[in-house]
């Protein structure tokens, strides 16, 4: 028994329907999986770069085992630095432009760093432009500046004779320096909104409070 021109057309047309609609379910399916592996590798990059501000962060101001009161500054700079271990640059349109945090290093980083404190802990520290040896008895500790700009949509870090990528997609980054003189504490607020070059997801806006022990300067 065969089949008539209408009934082949009518199977042609629902093979057709049936085609059409398997292929929006996977256009569909495909779509979703790109979105949901795009915002889980900004949350991924987010988590990186907003730890990597809270390590700097937190250490920002801590120069050793001595009050800066008892540090003697041969290099005219140092004393300005360590006064204002943090510094909030925005440019004229309120957009953040550049992080400063000064401390002391907590891992070996490449190049020389900007000082060095040599102190015995007890009663006598100083602090040198470059790389300074310890006498015996003493301690030499790095002090480094990190720098945190935003060039384009890029977080970049400048560390030393190291300049890199944080972090891209950035729409904002927002910080705020909050102090508390009642309890003689310091605390900074991020906020980093990372963008999707290809719109596959929304923006996505990821907070962060870092509280600091130590008492910082004017930024």
């Amino acid at each position: 028994m065969g089949f008539s021109l209408l009934e082949l057309l009518m199977a042609l047309s629902l093979g057709l329907l049936l085609l059409l609609g398997a292929s929006r379910l996977f256009v569909a399916a495909s779509q979703s999986w790109q979105a949901q592996a795009a915002a889980a590798g900004m949350q991924e990059d987010a988590r990186q770069a907003l730890q990597r501000l809270a390590q700097s962060i937190r250490m920002a101001g801590m120069f050793g085992c001595l009050h800066d009161q008892a540090i003697d500054f041969f290099d005219p700079l140092a004393a300005e630095a360590f006064a204002h271990p943090v510094q909030i640059t925005h440019g004229p349109d309120g957009r953040l432009q550049r992080l400063s945090l000064i401390s002391a290093e907590v891992a070996q980083a490449s190049g020389v760093p900007d000082w060095t404190l040599v102190t015995d802990c007890r009663t006598q520290a100083s602090v040198h432009a470059g790389v300074r040896p310890a006498e015996p008895g003493q301690f030499a500790v790095p002090i480094r500046r990190n720098d945190y700009r935003l060039v384009a949509d890029e977080l970049r870090l400048r560390s030393g004779s190291s300049d890199g990528v944080l972090v891209d997609g950035v729409g904002e980054l927002q910080i705020e320096l909050v102090r508390d003189s009642a309890l003689g504490t310091s605390a900074v607020r991020l906020a980093l909104t990372l963008i999707d070059r290809q719109q596959r997801v929304r923006p996505q806006t990821y907070r962060m409070n870092i509280v600091i022990g130590n008492p910082l300067g004017g930024a």
